[in-house]
């Protein structure tokens, strides 16, 4: 293998790469063309390699495994979004490489029978005084340790059980001092959420690698929405462009944002019997007389038809109404939670007050005004 021409290919971009010719090697994990001299391959030609230690990163910072929770100022904003997408593939074979292709928190490696895969996560600092969160490592997790990292995220998608086990498998905890460490993690989280911070990526830069220049604190919510909206398959029925909303103008100091167990406990338990869903065309809400687009979330109506295909009536009205009372830091996390547990193509969500987590079901989505004609 040592005689490879290696093409440093972004995922999005594997099929225009096959179709030009490059082919996979499995073992390597890595994309190559066949042949030298192959034009249509130059695009992708390989970068030098990422050294091993970034300048200026911590390798003994943030080590083992716990709940690392990003403020909320900062969700969806990570390294890999940060970044030239063929740069994250050189991040990542580095990240992996030197971890010897094993998880750095438990020491598992990738299993493709359990979909247990190596993910790269980011240890961050924060200098209160400066405002400034800053990349201190990146660290190389497999998927079970990356859920119990990402505890909350977990929660909602109705995994807490498996990051809970996870978590004390890896740690030794006692449960007692597991849940004492997941309270305590949310407790930091509430206070660092509380205010905005200025990412600081030097230790990227310092390696040469293009960093993309996050959006600033204000841009951030929109920023999570086109992540989320980009994860998401291309709809053949095109959203039109989403017009600026005005800022909203704060009268008072904002109330700091619960963490997600607490916020979807206080404010979803008394919505036992809504459903929600995010619908894949334009829509008009008709209670605040506003354009809306994907990933907006919506009520919705589930019902099972004949030969048991269920069904998802989109209504026209936004989830965000339910929660006038909500301060705008809530109502952005929570909004953010919700479109986590939606991002599966086709679903729907209900809050399950007994078991404390979305209840997700997927199927044919359906406009409401079809709906309503069909029935007349």
């Amino acid at each position: 293998m040592a005689g490879r021409i290696w093409l440093d290919v972004p995922y999005k971009e594997k099929d225009p790469a096959k179709a030009a010719g490059a082919r996979w090697d499995g073992v390597a994990e890595r994309w190559y063309a066949p042949r030298p001299g192959m034009a249509a391959l130059e695009r992708w030609a390989a970068l030098p390699d990422v050294p091993d230690l970034l300048p200026g990163e911590d390798r003994s910072f943030g080590s083992g495994l716990f709940v690392d929770l990003v403020p909320t100022s900062c969700w969806f904003t990570n390294v890999r979004s940060c970044v030239d997408q063929r740069d994250w593939e050189r991040l990542r074979r580095m990240i992996n490489g030197r971890a010897g292709q094993r998880c750095e928190a438990c020491g598992r490696g990738k299993d493709r029978e359990t979909q247990r895969w190596l993910e790269a996560h980011e240890r961050w600092s924060y200098d209160d005084a400066a405002g400034v969160q800053r990349l201190r490592r990146l660290v190389c997790l497999c998927t079970d340790c990356h859920r119990a990292t990402h505890f909350g995220l977990a929660e909602v998608q109705g995994k807490r059980a498996q990051a809970m086990a996870q978590l004390r498998s890896v740690t030794g905890m006692t449960a007692a001092q597991a849940e004492q460490h997941v309270q305590a993690a949310f407790q930091q989280w509430r206070q660092r959420s509380a205010r905005t911070w200025t990412l600081d990526l030097g230790i990227l830069t310092g390696a040469g690698v293009t960093v993309v220049p996050p959006p600033s604190a204000a841009g951030r919510e929109t920023a999570s929405r086109q992540a989320l909206h980009q994860a998401r398959p291309v709809r053949t029925t095109p959203a039109a462009v989403r017009p600026a909303r005005p800022p909203v103008r704060a009268m008072a100091p904002p109330e700091p944002p619960m963490p997600p167990p607490e916020a979807l406990h206080a404010l979803l338990d008394r919505q036992s019997t809504m459903w929600i869903t995010i619908p894949p065309w334009p829509w008009f809400c008709h209670t605040c007389d506003s354009n809306s687009h994907p990933p907006d979330v919506a009520y919705a109506k589930v019902r099972k038809p004949l030969l048991g295909r269920r069904e998802i009536v989109c209504q026209p009205y936004e989830w965000r109404h339910a929660f006038k009372d909500l301060s705008l830091a809530n109502l952005r996390g929570l909004e953010a939670l919700a479109r986590s547990a939606l991002a599966a193509p086709g679903s729907a969500a209900l809050w399950d007050p007994t078991q404390h987590r979305f209840q997700i079901v997927t199927g044919r989505q359906v406009d409401w005004r079809k709906d309503r004609d069909r029935r007349r």
